[in-house]
């Protein structure tokens, strides 16, 4: 699988020490116990833990129990665990995860396992398909980007690429004279490759083709590379560094009027009373609107929980994903549910932010589940980082990207 000998290691200690705690626990304490391996941003956490503790204590007899780990320290040593026979009961994460999963074999389909009234309950998508089978229950669907506007600064957020351009240009302000602002029309992550998907979109581009082959190297992609360049280097309404700390710190001391961030994000900025998101705009040139990757995120059971204990594990899933837990998610971080009772719910479509968040995900792509997107993600970032440091052209960039992906898709297929 890639990893170093000393990473194998490190988890091979983590499994020791994980039995050897369990064994010991085991002695004391008899209850029946669910683990979950998840990577919830910490926003979300909050709410996350607290639901899982009001759980465990109007239910004596359980135990449910949560691990964070990173979303790529997650799927590494989750799959090293299940091939060993270990690991958590229920893992969760995004959508993409579910391809490399599915073709390691270690998560269970859950066609035979949740039973059809259950499944009713959700919108089809949530359970997430992949080769004919059904891999993962969503509780919410997430990851789109969106702009979201300073409500001091901003008014009427702009609908077209050249909209954008004007009213950025009218909020920067350079009082030195330094070519430095000391405030900026937008701001966003634009170092970072997921970022830059609602603009390859908007000149008709995309990640891959139907077969999971990179699709970069075309002049789709290199105007969309153009486009942001411009933004920083011609129009000059974007900062010279643009990593995602400094985007955030920007927005939320408000030296940016505008930042594309998503749902994670959302609520360290005010929103409704500070701020308000929107869509993503039109680009003039082509006609077509910056389209974002979204993904589902959901749980996933382990291939090694033993038939006696699938019931249990079932009914805590069932829990973690019901109308009650959505609805707080809703409420509270305006996560897009994805049960039926929830989207129909008064307080769910009352909140106008909300059902913002709701139309831009009609105007969204789904993340491909394909595990050559792990590659392809890897694949992009070097030449992405080229390209934004002017080490080499837009049209040079896309070129090394399709190069660089193709490489280690076909690598990971020795």
């Amino acid at each position: 699988m890639g990893l170093s000998a000393r990473f194998l290691t490190s988890a091979a200690l983590l499994f020791l020490v994980f039995g050897l705690t369990s064994c010991g626990r085991a002695r004391a304490d008899q209850r029946q116990r669910v683990l979950i391996w998840h990577q919830k941003n910490p926003v979300e956490r909050v709410v996350f833990d607290r639901i899982i503790a009001e759980y465990n204590a109007s239910h004596p007899d359980r135990v449910v129990e949560a691990l964070y780990r990173e979303n790529e320290e997650l799927r590494n040593l989750y799959i090293i665990a299940s091939v060993a026979g270990q690991g958590p009961d229920l893992i969760y994460g995004p959508s993409d995860n579910v391809g490399v999963y599915a073709l390691t074999q270690t998560i269970k389909p859950l066609d035979d396992i949740v039973p059809a009234e259950m499944r009713a309950e959700f919108m089809p998508e949530a359970f997430v398909e992949y080769e004919g089978k059904h891999w993962m229950l969503a509780d919410q669907i997430g990851s789109h980007l969106m702009l979201i506007c300073d409500r001091a600064k901003v008014t009427t957020p702009p609908r077209t690429s050249d909209e954008l351009i004007a009213l950025g240009q009218q909020l920067k302000t350079d009082r030195a004279q330094t070519g430095r602002p000391e405030e900026y029309g937008l701001t966003w992550n634009y170092r970072e490759p997921f970022f830059f998907i609602p603009f390859l979109t908007a000149f008709g581009g995309w990640v891959m083709d139907e077969e999971g082959r990179p699709t970069f190297d075309n002049p789709k992609t290199a105007a969309a590379l153009q486009f942001i360049l411009d933004l920083r280097d011609r129009h000059k309404i974007i900062p010279r560094e643009g990593d995602y700390e400094i985007a955030d710190a920007l927005f939320r001391e408000q030296r940016a009027a505008m930042i594309i961030n998503g749902p994670w994000s959302w609520g360290n900025y005010g929103i409704p009373e500070k701020a308000m998101i929107a869509p993503l705009p039109v680009m003039t040139e082509t006609g077509l609107p910056w389209t974002p990757m979204f993904s589902f995120c959901g749980y996933s059971i382990n291939t090694n929980v033993p038939a006696p204990k699938l019931p249990l594990v079932r009914e805590v899933m069932a829990h973690l994903t019901g109308r009650e837990v959505q609805l707080q998610y809703a409420a509270k971080l305006l996560l897009a549910p994805t049960r039926h009772d929830v989207r129909a719910a008064p307080e769910v479509q009352a909140n106008a932010a909300l059902q913002v968040s709701l139309q831009q995900l009609q105007r969204a792509r789904a993340l491909p589940i394909r595990p050559e997107m792990r590659q392809i993600w890897d694949g992009m970032r070097g030449p992405y980082q080229l390209i934004m440091s002017g080490s080499v052209s837009a049209r040079e960039g896309a070129r090394l990207m399709q190069r660089e992906c193709e490489r280690l898709i076909r690598d990971a297929q020795m």
